[in-house]
């Protein structure tokens, strides 16, 4: 479960960005400077993923293309075609606070086709009675694929979120059922 340490925004000489389809849509991958770290990640526009990261910063950036062979980029393919596996190599990097690494760390232990509660992902980063700072860390993960807060959801059992963003979330947890994904 690596995350690049010590990075900050302000690292960044450069932004290297990169797309590829996954479920059928364009699904895009941001890093900063030379770090391999992925800094964000998400269905739809990379200019919107670099200012969710960098703010008006990222506008300024030089942009470079991903290699085709970059790892993130193969991580995603591979979970397309059913192999999530790779997912789980790739480093992350997200600022925030001690309380909010941890849950999403312990997010990225949530195996594929199945599900947790946030309190569950609380439990697991070792703070039980945060749950509503594991639904926060969620709602704010900027990496989403890479750290698979879709996977997490309400102690009922239902999904949150932007109504989009349930329909993303769904269509991920579909795809990792009818892939047979397994951690």
């Amino acid at each position: 479960m690596p995350e690049a340490p010590g990075e900050s925004p302000l690292d960044a000489a450069g932004l290297r960005v990169g797309s590829v389809e996954l479920l059928g849509e364009r699904f895009s991958i941001i890093k900063a400077g030379s770090s391999e770290a992925v800094r964000a990640s998400g269905f739809g526009s990379p200019n919107s993923l670099a200012y969710a990261v960098f703010g008006r910063r990222s506008e300024l950036l030089e942009t470079q293309e991903l290699d085709e062979a970059d790892a993130a980029l193969a991580a995603v393919r591979a979970f397309d075609d059913g192999d999530p596996s790779l997912l789980e190599a790739i480093d992350v990097h997200q600022d925030g606070t001690e309380l909010r690494r941890a849950m999403w760390r312990a997010a990225r232990l949530v195996e594929p086709g199945t599900l947790a509660s946030y309190g569950d992902v609380a439990t697991i980063a070792g703070h039980p009675r945060a749950a509503r700072a594991a639904a926060s860390a969620c709602g704010a993960c900027l990496v989403g694929l890479f750290v698979p807060v879709h996977r997490i959801v309400r102690a009922s059992g239902k999904l949150a979120g932007h109504a989009d963003d349930i329909a993303v979330r769904q269509a991920l947890i579909d795809h990792e059922r009818a892939m047979g994904m397994r951690g």
